[in-house]
Formats: C-alpha cells, sequence, structure tokens
C-alpha cells in the first residue's frame, strides 16, 4: 500500500466518499456539521495512490483557553481490519491535531464487539481485533462502562433489525409479534377510535412543532436536549432523509368517541377526556400528543430525539403506535435497520426498559478511544474533565428552572 492522509477535502469530495459506502452513520456525513455549529469541522481522508479509502468528518473545539479537542463522531471510516490503514490514520490525526493545537483526538467507531438478542448473546471476536488495531496505532481505550453517560456516544445502542436473514423486509405481523404484549394493547384499534393517526413531514414548519412538544419532555425527564435553531438545522442539513413524526389526535372524533362512552356506560373517566377536548377544540382542530424526530442513512434509521406532551391524553400511550409507524415508514423505504439508540448496558433505567419493549438487538460497540497528542496536558484534562462537565450539566439545568 502507498498510503497517504489529506486534511484539506471538501465537503462534496467527502461525501462522494462516505455516501459509496453500504453503511455509514449519519454524523459522518457533510451535512452533520451543518448542525454542530459550535466546532470547526474538517473533511480528512487516506489514500491508496489515488484511491480513497478512508475518510473523517473531524470536529474541533476550544473547551477553554488554550485547551482544544478533535473528536470524530463513529469514525473515522477505513478497513479497520487493516492495521496499516488504521495506524496510518492515526498518524495523519496526530500530526494534523497537533497543527490545530488541540491535545487529544477522541473517537467512538461503530466497532461491534457483541450483539444481544432474545437474551443470547454473540460476540464478534472480528471487533476485538479491530480494537487492538486501534491500541496498536496509539489509541487509549477509555473502558467498557455499562452506563448510558460516561462517554460522549452510548456504548450499547438497541437497534431493530427491519429484514429477515435472507433480506426480506419483515411483515407487520413479525414485527409486532416481538412487541411486550402490553405495548401492543395501545397499537391499532385502540388509537384508531380515539382518533388518533400518524404522519411523517419534514422541514422547518416541522421542526418548530417538534421542539413545542419535545419541551415538554425537558420539563418532565429535568434534561436538557437542543433549542428550535437546532431542530430547524438539523431540518434544512438533512432534508428529506431528516423526518419528523407525529401522533395527532383528531379532537371532533375524539369528542364523538368521549359522548358514546358517555352514553353507553356513563363512564366518568369519559367526561374528563371530553372536558379537555372540549377545551382544546377551541384552538384547533387536532391535538399533538407525541413526537419523534428521525435521521436517515443509506441502510439504517436513527431515531435521535423524541417527545411527548403529558398534558394531553398521555395514557393513551401514543408513544409505542408512533414508533411503531416509523418503523414501519423506513422498513417500506427498503432500510435495513431502525435504531432506537442508546440503553445502558445493563439494561437499568425506564428508557432502557421502555426501549426494550420493541424487541430490539443490544448492539455493543467497543466504545470511546483518545489519542494523546500533548502528553502532560491529555494526563491533567482526563483527571479534570469529567468534573467539568457533570458541573456545566448542572448548571445548564439549574439555569433552565428558572426560566
Amino acid at each position: 500500500m502507498n498510503l497517504t492522509f489529506r486534511s484539506d477535502l471538501t465537503a462534496e469530495e467527502h461525501d462522494r466518499f462516505v455516501l459509496s459506502l453500504p453503511h455509514y452513520n449519519v454524523t459522518q456525513t457533510a451535512a452533520w456539521p451543518q448542525i454542530k455549529t459550535e466546532w470547526q469541522s474538517f473533511f480528512c481522508g487516506l489514500f491508496d495512490g489515488e484511491k480513497q479509502v478512508g475518510g473523517a468528518l473531524v470536529l474541533l473545539r476550544k473547551i477553554m483557553p488554550a485547551i482544544r479537542v478533535m473528536y470524530i463522531p463513529r469514525g473515522f471510516l477505513c478497513d479497520w481490519s487493516s492495521s496499516e490503514q488504521v495506524s496510518a490514520f492515526a498518524g495523519g490525526l496526530k500530526k494534523f491535531a497537533a497543527e490545530k493545537k488541540a491535545y487529544l483526538v477522541r473517537i467512538d467507531p461503530e466497532i461491534v464487539i457483541s450483539e444481544t438478542a432474545k437474551g443470547e448473546k454473540k460476540e464478534i471476536p472480528e471487533g476485538m481485533q479491530r480494537m487492538e488495531n486501534l491500541k496498536n496505532a496509539g489509541f487509549l481505550h477509555k473502558g467498557f462502562a455499562m452506563d448510558f453517560t460516561s462517554y460522549t456516544q452510548p456504548r450499547f445502542n438497541a437497534e431493530y433489525f427491519l429484514t429477515e436473514e435472507d433480506g426480506q423486509p419483515k411483515s407487520d405481523e413479525v414485527i409486532l409479534s416481538g412487541f411486550d404484549k402490553k405495548l401492543k394493547k395501545f397499537i391499532g384499534r385502540y388509537t384508531a377510535e380515539r382518533g388518533i393517526a400518524f404522519r411523517a413531514a419534514h422541514g422547518s414548519e416541522a421542526a418548530d412543532l417538534f421542539h413545542r412538544i419535545s419541551e415538554h419532555t425537558e420539563q418532565r425527564q429535568h434534561i436538557l436536549l437542543r433549542d428550535g435553531g437546532y431542530f430547524r438545522r438539523m431540518a434544512e442539513a438533512f432534508g428529506d432523509n431528516c423526518t419528523f413524526f407525529f401522533a395527532e389526535m383528531n379532537l371532533d372524533a375524539f369528542m364523538a368517541f368521549c359522548r358514546e362512552k358517555i352514553e353507553k356506560e356513563n363512564d366518568e373517566r369519559a367526561k374528563e377526556d371530553l372536558a379537555l377536548a372540549e377545551s382544546l377544540r377551541k384552538e384547533s382542530e387536532t391535538a399533538v400528543l407525541s413526537s419523534l424526530l428521525v435521521l436517515e442513512s443509506r441502510d439504517t434509521a436513527y431515531l435521535m430525539y423524541s417527545g411527548f406532551d403529558d398534558t394531553k391524553f398521555s395514557r393513551f400511550r401514543t408513544t409505542n403506535q408512533i414508533r411503531y409507524e416509523a418503523m414501519r415508514y423506513y422498513r417500506d423505504k427498503g432500510l435495513k435497520t431502525f435504531s432506537f439508540m442508546g440503553i445502558h448496558g445493563d439494561l437499568s433505567g425506564s428508557l432502557s426498559d421502555f426501549k426494550m419493549k420493541f424487541n430490539p438487538t443490544i448492539v455493543e460497540f467497543a466504545g470511546e478511544f483518545e489519542l494523546p497528542v500533548k502528553p502532560i496536558r491529555y494526563h491533567w484534562m482526563d483527571k479534570a474533565f469529567p468534573v467539568m462537565k457533570n458541573a456545566y450539566i448542572n448548571l445548564m439545568l439549574r439555569l433552565k428552572g428558572k426560566k
């Protein structure tokens, strides 16, 4: 091999390589830096002669005076089984980071080391070998933490495979058959008779509506999501590859359902529901109950964000069917995987419990790696950064709570 590293690729050159791959993560496309506007972005490539064999969207950020970090989300991209490619890419990145005065390069590549389906875990030996190639090239592995928050990206993802082993799309019946029994209760007839329908939308107007719904999730769970501008940038950068899903109640249909329940059963809950529906009907014909934001690559749909309005009929659990509808949507588009994204490796917590009700496969990635560029500064920041990160998150939560 005659491997050379370049750090001057254009966005078009970068995407030409990335989009030619059978699989790529959306965070490695040229669209991603249009969203991450607080970072500088660069497109790097590895070439064997004239042929590009590797690529990376590299993000650079100053986190405090004289402290800069480089981060390559879910990358870099190369043949991980080739120690030559990994070593050449690492060498090029280290030199480039030094030029940009970054003290480290952080990566969290999609190197899979195990998959667990229906309680049966399958080790991926190739993944462990690829980890060794990275370590031999100078990257330090940051461990095998099981939780959701230790790393920049979760080490465990819940992913549902939309195709059978022979490559054929799974039927609705097959998908539903694996769902938790209690979850299935709220899918199909249950929502239809209450006037609830599901739709997919694109563009800035859908992004604004999604943001309004997601604010309820922030308040309920005391977490930080994103502002409206972030979601609009996502819609603009990814175009039709950014889809918003909404569960919407036709209030006239629901009021008719309530009146029938009252007439036949004198149902007290139906009377309360009718009163709320009548109040909402004064403002609009429909009520948005829940929403999803999904980005798609060539073969995978990534559920990036979700939200639901707990002030409007939250017990109808539209969060169940809206995910099912999104899975069907991408199956029909020919995608292979629907990613529910991060979970705890030990399946602890309500978020992990909810995602597992959809019968996904637990995909375990190798985790996070760091390439020290300035060893003394790296040693100091390795101890200090986690403390600063937690302090920042707590401060942002407090400030948001005062608004």
